[in-house]
């Protein structure tokens, strides 16, 4: 299969009106979008992933080649922390035309690492942060984790 030459402009724009189609159901929308995305990731796993190790590893892998969303998504899980690296993300274009035209964004990256660390790593998580470097398409998305749910 190739894809367009312009998928890149197709996927902003459509990115665009999507949003734009859902307006009032976006935070909804969102979690639901990345919970697909994790239950699918977690049976072709065949469960829970408890080894840290291997969690960053196929975590990783899942952002970088299932999901395929930027050019560069780097996971590092440090302790209690958890960080995904992103450069040359294809979401952000879309919402950059949003937040131009004073609408809200949809960005289903972050509560994919949420429910990806609470349903597959089996740990307690909460979001400590977006740090933006003023590209479009960069951002450091940092989680900490809690304890290990029962």
């Amino acid at each position: 299969m190739t894809m367009p030459r312009k998928t890149g402009q197709f996927c902003m724009k459509y990115h665009q009106a999507l949003v734009l189609a859902i307006k009032d159901q976006v935070e909804k929308v969102k979690s639901r979008i990345a919970s697909e995305w994790v239950s699918e990731w977690k049976e072709e796993l065949g469960g829970k992933v408890v080894d840290e190790a291997e969690f960053r590893e196929r975590f990783q892998d899942f952002l970088s080649n299932e999901l395929s969303f930027a050019d560069r998504s780097d996971v590092t899980l440090e302790g209690n922390k958890l960080e995904i690296a992103v450069e040359g993300c294809a979401i952000c274009p879309g919402n950059d035309l949003l937040r131009e035209a004073g609408e809200q964004t949809l960005c289903p990256i972050i509560p994919t690492g949420l429910f990806a660390i609470s349903r597959v790593l089996g740990r307690k998580v909460s979001l400590e942060g977006v740090e933006k470097s003023g590209q479009v398409g960069t951002c450091n998305i940092t989680y900490s984790l809690g304890e290990k749910k029962g």
